[in-house]
C-alpha cells in the first residue's frame, strides 16, 4: 500500500532504517559514557560497534551519499565497488567486530546474559521478531534456499528490515535496563552491610 519509491535504495523506509539504527547506536554510546565503569556500560560498549556496522551496511558503506550507479524499474542502484576507500571497509569491519568480541570476552559479559536468562528477564518476544524479520527479509531477497516461496518483494523486504531494527532496539533497551537494575540490586546489599 505504500508508494514503490518509498522502498527504493536510499528511500524513505531505508532512511528510517538508518534512523532507527542510529538511535540504537546513540543509546549504546550514551549508556557506555554515562554508566562507566559499571558492567552495563561494558555491555553497551560491546554492542555499539555492531550498530555502526549495521548503519554502514544499510548505507552501502557510504555509496548512498553519492549519485546512484544506475537506475532500474526498482529504483536507483548504489554500489560500493567504486568507492575509493572500499578496500579499507573489510579491515575496518574486522577491527570493529573484533573489538566488540574482545570487549565482551574481556569483561565477561556472558555472565550478565546468563543472569538475565536465569531470572527469566531476557526479551524473547522482541528477539523472535528480530529473527522473523531477518528470515522474511532474506526470503524477500531470495537469499534463503529453504524459503517456501521467494517473495521478490522490495516493499516487504524493506519493511521487514525496519520492523526488525525497531525490535533490535527494543531488545537492547530491555537488556540494558535489566542489567542496570541487576547491578543496582547487587550493589545495594553491599552498601547496606558496609553502613
Amino acid at each position: 500500500m505504500i508508494p514503490p519509491a518509498w522502498v527504493w535504495e536510499n528511500g524513505i523506509v531505508e532512511d528510517g532504517d538508518v534512523l532507527v539504527l542510529g538511535i540504537g547506536c546513540a543509546w549504546a554510546v550514551a549508556t557506555w559514557v554515562r554508566d562507566r565503569p559499571a558492567s552495563v556500560a561494558l555491555l553497551a560498549r560491546s554492542v555499539a560497534p555492531i550498530w555502526a556496522v549495521l548503519i554502514g551496511r544499510e548505507m552501502s558503506w557510504g555509496a548512498v551519499l553519492f549519485a546512484p550507479d544506475h537506475m532500474t524499474a526498482a529504483g536507483p542502484v548504489f554500489t560500493s565497488h567504486h568507492l575509493w576507500y572500499r578496500p579499507a571497509v573489510t579491515p575496518l569491519l574486522v577491527l570493529l567486530l573484533g573489538w566488540s568480541a574482545w570487549s565482551a570476552w574481556r569483561c565477561r559479559l556472558d555472565r550478565q546474559l546468563y543472569g538475565l536468562l536465569a531470572r527469566g528477564r531476557f526479551p524473547w518476544p522482541a528477539l523472535l521478531v528480530v529473527l522473523a524479520a531477518a528470515v522474511g527479509s532474506s526470503c524477500a531477497e531470495s537469499h534463503l534456499p529453504a524459503c517456501v516461496a521467494t517473495l521478490q518483494n522490495q516493499r516487504f523486504e524493506e519493511l521487514a528490515e525496519l520492523v526488525g531494527y525497531v525490535a533490535l532496539v527494543a531488545v537492547q533497551a530491555r537488556v540494558l535496563a535489566q542489567c542496570r537494575t541487576t547491578a543496582a540490586m547487587d550493589a545495594t546489599p553491599a552498601t547496606a552491610s558496609a553502613g
